[in-house]
């Protein structure tokens, strides 16, 4: 079981390490990289949780040693940061959406503005624009 607790510890700091990745990738703006290292995420996440299984399963049957139940007071806190981590990167996201979200409203806006001087501009008026 100690080996399971330490393969489980070391694939939940591989999580925590993607994590940061997708923190740095999201603020410099690289799309692709993100979406590759979040597939990368959601893979090692999902092979800690099947390691957890197995941990759980074990723990049915057997009790664990004082130096067990030490690793997995380590995990745990190792899973804390993560949480942590992910509601902080979550609320990061929702910031950058907003705003992207705005931007995008205000360039539709602005090119209905663009439109509608076109339009009017088509009646043989003259553009004062640029006419300095």
């Amino acid at each position: 079981m100690e080996k399971l607790v330490e393969k489980s510890t070391r694939q939940y700091l591989a999580v925590q390490e993607k994590l940061s990745q997708m923190a740095a990738l999201l603020h410099g703006g690289h799309t692709a990289a993100l979406v590759r290292v979040q597939q990368e995420w959601n893979a090692l996440n999902a092979e800690a949780q099947d390691t957890d299984r197995q941990i759980h399963t074990m723990l049915q049957s057997c009790q664990p040693s004082d130096e067990v139940l030490a690793q997995l007071e380590k995990k745990k806190q190792t899973m804390l940061q993560i949480k942590r981590q992910c509601e902080k990167l979550q609320q990061q996201a929702r910031t950058l959406q907003a705003l992207t979200t705005d931007e995008l409203h205000r360039l539709k806006k602005g090119r209905t503005a663009i439109g509608g001087y076109r339009s009017s501009n088509q009646g043989g008026e003259h553009s004062t624009l640029g006419s300095c």
